[in-house]
């Protein structure tokens, strides 16, 4: 028998050889199919078994869930009973009747266990401290900080036998409405009691071995929970059972193996009858075909030159829609075909006959050479392209040529079909530079069909969404909604593509993580020429960013970036809504103007650091002295406002402002120590003290500023006459400017005596004001407000330089030694450059001789930091003292006597006032003097007015006195001669009386 090969060489074969291959053949498939039998058969029988070992899976899950159910309501009992459970025992025990799967239920306030029931079987678990178990802790503290049902176990219990633990983390609100937790409410399940509802033993009846298992949490090793057999199972089924925090797994394996041995014997057995079969039935056709062959090979011959021209013409018919060249095998083209002649490099009668290299270019000619001659090497067809310079323009073409085979099967010439490829590929360079731009655009880009079925997205959408395309192809949109748009709002939108075939907006959808994000979002329809839709096209950018940024921006230009609070200019737009709302419903609104008193002084010393940290904290009290709906702001520094709405009584402010003060009062502990400060409190009223809102802030301010001058640490209401008030006062302060400027201040002198002697030992230095239009001001008037301005500070500067410089010329002049007294405000000690003007006053020729006095009042001592010490005893070291004036007016602290660097002290007028009328005022004075000599101190009494007062204070050994019974405060003139006249060791006598000026202490 011979076959034609593919090469054209006939090669023979015997028929008892065919039926030898035919039976390999068939033996070899029939192997293959009994292989793809088993393996159909193992995974039927696998998923089956997957089938029913779900089922089981399914009611352990089940089971677990069911007993572990009982916490929930336990924990809704706890609730309701704010911690407490009546008659738990009687309670417990019914529950357990519909919890079959919960052994035991437990209450553990605080994470200690403190109830059970059953009690008897249990009682060794009583007291276990769930938190402070470390090989179980891990649980409880879990379900503690997530809030969550959390399972232990299963573990060896306390009471013995193997079981698992429910726990239920139970939070009750505190009386500020805040959760607190509570403890846990604790189901005990055991095992295998809990398995029961599973019967996983009729696995076993089924010819199955079965384990329940998992990964221990801890040690990472496999736990068993329950198996059928010690014997691990091979290549089982798995199947998950879903717990609280964890997972496990039911596996399952056929007891006999996946693999029945006598059906395969059996099919092995079939396909090799099958096979030789098979093979005796070759060999029986080929005999047959022997036969027939002879008279076959006489009809082949005479059909091959038939067959040769049907192929020619087979193969122009088929080439008609594209050019087609026929040449022989010397390269002459011999037929030529073309839809359209201007396509063709010639004329078609030009080109028959000619040789290929004549009719093409060269760079054309060589690419049909190079085909050429690969075909006649191997017989293969050959693909190649190239470029013509037509008439119409430059083209390119595709050609394919194939080998012609003769009458004989010799080779008899080539064919080539030729397609004008030149759209296509300009289609082909606009697609790429499309698909350039889908893949490399940083927009998220999604095609749908008309449908709305996905059918493309690019890479930027996976970035941003967190899908792959494998994920959401063939879904629809609507697997990105986010839940934040309502049904009319997709509605519009398809409304809008339906009518304009555009819509763009902001919508918010959700990633694959599930956070909800912005989009700036474009659809476009896309239609065909008839106007059909056919798909959608969606860009759409992240806006996550921009509005974190808008976020940022809006929080920056309204909230103040220290204390979180409402900055000027969120107060205003929330006071215009207050004040808006109080307008429609007929109601009041308050602002309450708040300013610290004595924060300088702490931001001064202790540093801005610790200056932040009493802000913030401010500001959180300040939000609990107010509703949710009103508002604290910090303006700067240390001034707040708070916007009180819709109030019916004037009188609720008031309340306000009370918790306000007593809330700021409390201690602030900052550098480890405790600190105070108080507020002083402006209330306006809308619309009763003004109907805008700079009005509204401007009149709080005002009564803010009279509560200080009231003496602080007060609430004080707007009224008319403040208005006036707050006018001077701002004059008052431009004026004093104006006399820092002009150097309008002067000093006089009031002697200070030797109450023994009665001879000058020194004076104080009085600053009066001598105002171009009203005269000398007393300092009562001003100093307050050079306080608070910081004012005081150049003016103690040049009140200093002038006792220097005027007890200088007094030294000069012959006058004896005298201590000169001036008094240092508070505000002065908190400035960081006291004491480098203290340090250049020193400087001032004749300093050495010269004995300066700081007077300073007990708040300094008692507002003094460690910073403050230091300054006072760096200041000390220069040779100046130090009197402690307004002595017993305060706190009166002997700590503060002993701690400071204080020589003398001061009783107040007030005391001197009564002392020989009041016998209390008398025990005060004579005490002072005893405790301050004890101290080592010297006291002087000011204020000294009458004989008796003087006789009282020297029987009672008072070392100085000042006041208008020695002289009035003196010109440096008329103090210069004052002493002169009296000199310092003689007899003071008596200057005659004059006009009086209020004296500053």
């Amino acid at each position: 028998m011979t076959f034609r090969s593919s090469l054209g060489v006939g090669t023979t074969f015997r028929p008892g050889f065919l039926g030898v291959i035919a039976f390999v053949v068939a033996l070899a498939v029939t192997g293959m199919l009994v292989a793809q039998s088993e393996r159909e058969e193992l995974r039927i029988r696998r998923a089956e078994l997957a089938d029913q070992s779900g089922d089981k899976a399914h009611e352990i899950e089940n089971g677990v869930r069911h007993g572990l159910a009982a916490t929930y309501a336990l924990a809704a009992l706890v609730r309701q009973g704010r911690g407490v459970v009546p008659d738990f025992d009687a309670v417990a025990t019914e529950m357990l009747r519909y919890y079959p799967g919960a052994d035991s239920l437990q209450l553990a306030p605080g994470g200690v266990i403190r109830q059970i029931v059953p009690f008897a079987e249990n009682a060794r678990a009583m007291g276990h401290d769930l938190l402070a178990d470390p090989g179980r802790n891990k649980e409880a503290f879990l379900a503690r900080d997530t809030g969550e049902l959390t399972l232990a176990g299963p573990f060896p219990l306390m009471q013995g036998g193997i079981g698992a633990a429910g726990r239920l983390p139970v939070f009750l609100d505190d009386e500020n409405g805040r959760p607190r937790f509570w403890g846990f409410v604790t189901v005990l399940i055991r095992f295998p009691q809990v398995l029961a509802k599973a019967q996983l033993p009729q696995l076993t009846k089924r010819g199955l071995h079965y384990e329940l298992w998992r990964v221990h949490p801890d040690t990472g090793l496999r736990q068993i929970i329950a198996a059928s057999s010690e014997v691990p199972l091979v290549d089982p089924v798995d199947r998950t059972v879903m717990t609280p925090n964890g997972t496990w797994t039911l596996s399952v394996a056929p007891i006999d193996g996946w693999t029945h041995k006598s059906g395969l014997v059996l099919k092995l057995l079939l396909g090799l009858i099958f096979s030789s079969l098979l093979g005796w039935l070759a060999k029986q056709m080929g005999e047959l075909r022997l036969h027939r062959h002879r008279l076959q090979a006489l009809v082949d011959e005479r059909t091959t030159a038939l067959a040769a021209r049907e192929s020619k013409l087979g193969a122009l018919i088929g080439s008609l829609p594209d050019q087609l060249f026929v040449m022989d095998d010397a390269g002459r083209i011999v037929e030529v075909h073309s839809p359209d002649a201007a396509l063709l490099p010639r004329d078609p009668a030009d080109i028959l006959g000619s040789s290929y290299d004549e009719v093409f270019p060269p760079p054309a000619a060589d690419g049909i050479r190079a085909a050429l001659t690969a075909i006649r090497g191997d017989a293969q067809r050959r693909e190649f392209e190239y470029a013509l310079e037509l008439p119409v323009g430059r083209r390119k073409f595709s050609a394919s040529m194939s080998q012609l085979s003769g009458g004989d099967g010799r080779p008899a010439g080539f064919i080539a079909l030729v397609r004008d490829v030149s759209e296509r590929e300009l289609a082909e360079e606009k697609m790429r530079e499309a698909m350039v731009v889908f893949d490399a655009s940083s927009q998220g880009i999604m095609t749908a069909d008309a449908n709305g079925i996905i059918t493309s997205v690019n890479p930027a959408f996976c970035s941003i969404t967190g899908y792959s395309a494998a994920d959401v192809i063939g879904y629809t949109p609507a697997m990105f909604k986010s839940g934040r748009h309502d049904a009319a709002f997709y509605e519009n939108m398809w409304a809008t593509l339906e009518k304009v075939g555009r819509w763009e907006g902001e919508i918010w959808n959700r990633r694959k993580a599930g956070d909800v994000y912005p989009q700036w979002l474009t659809i476009s329809a896309v239609r065909d020429e008839t106007g059909r839709l056919i798909k959608y096209v969606s860009i759409f950018s992240d806006m996550t960013r921009r509005k974190q940024r808008e976020e940022v921006i809006w929080r920056q230009a309204n909230f103040d970036a220290l204390t979180g609070l409402a900055n000027r200019n969120l107060l205003n737009d929330r006071l215009e809504r207050a004040l808006a709302h109080s307008h429609r419903t007929g109601k009041k609104a308050g602002l309450i103007f708040l300013d610290l008193d004595g924060f300088k002084w702490i931001n001064d010393t202790l540093g801005h650091d610790v200056g932040d940290e009493m802000l913030i904290e401010v500001a959180e009290r300040l939000k609990e002295c107010v509703r949710h709906q009103d508002t604290v702001a910090r303006l700067g520094g240390d001034e707040f406002t708070l916007v009180v709405d819709d109030i019916a009584d004037v009188d609720d402010l008031q309340i306000v402002g009370d918790k306000v003060l007593r809330i700021i009062c409390k201690p602030f502990l900052l550098a480890g120590a405790n600190r105070y400060v108080t507020g002083s409190l402006g209330i306006t009223v809308f619309p009763d003290d003004g109907d805008d809102v700079q009005t509204l802030l401007r009149n709080a301010d005002i009564a803010m500023y009279k509560s200080k001058q009231l003496g602080k640490n007060r609430c004080q209401f707007y009224s008319q006459d403040m208005q006036e008030a707050a006018r001077l006062r701002v004059q008052l302060e431009t004026e004093l400017r104006m006399a820092i400027e002009r150097k309008e201040f002067v000093l006089f002198y009031q002697p200070i005596i030797d109450a023994e002697r009665g001879c000058v030992s020194g004076a104080e230095a009085l600053l009066r004001w001598h105002h171009p239009s009203r005269g000398i001001v007393a300092p009562d008037e001003f100093i307050t407000i050079a306080e608070d301005t910081g004012l005081i500070v150049p003016i103690g500067a040049w009140v200093l330089s002038e006792v220097l410089r005027q007890a200088n010329a007094w030294r000069i002049r012959g006058l004896p030694p005298l201590r000169v007294a001036v008094n240092v405000s508070g505000v002065q000690f908190r400035e960081q450059g006291l004491v480098e003007m203290i340090t250049q006053a020193s400087c001032t020729p004749g300093f050495d001789e010269i004995t300066l006095v700081l007077e300073i009042t007990e708040s300094v001592l008692m507002q003094s930091s460690e910073v403050t010490e230091a300054r006072l005893r760096e200041i000390g070291l220069l040779g100046i003292e130090y009197s402690l004036d307004d002595f017993g007016t305060g706190y009166s602290s002997l700590s503060y006597l002993k701690r400071f660097p204080v020589g003398h002290v001061k009783i107040d007028r007030s005391f001197v006032n009564d002392c020989t009328d009041d016998r209390n005022d008398a025990l005060l004075v004579e005490a002072i003097i005893n405790m301050a000599h004890s101290l080592g101190l010297k006291v002087t009494a000011e204020g000294v007015e009458t004989e008796r007062q003087r006789a009282f204070l020297r029987a009672r050994n008072c070392d100085y006195l000042q006041g208008y019974l020695i002289s009035e405060p003196l010109p440096a003139a008329d103090f210069e001669l004052f002493v002169l006249r009296n000199g310092s060791r003689t007899p003071l006598t008596r200057v005659p009386a004059c006009p009086k000026h209020p004296a500053h202490d």
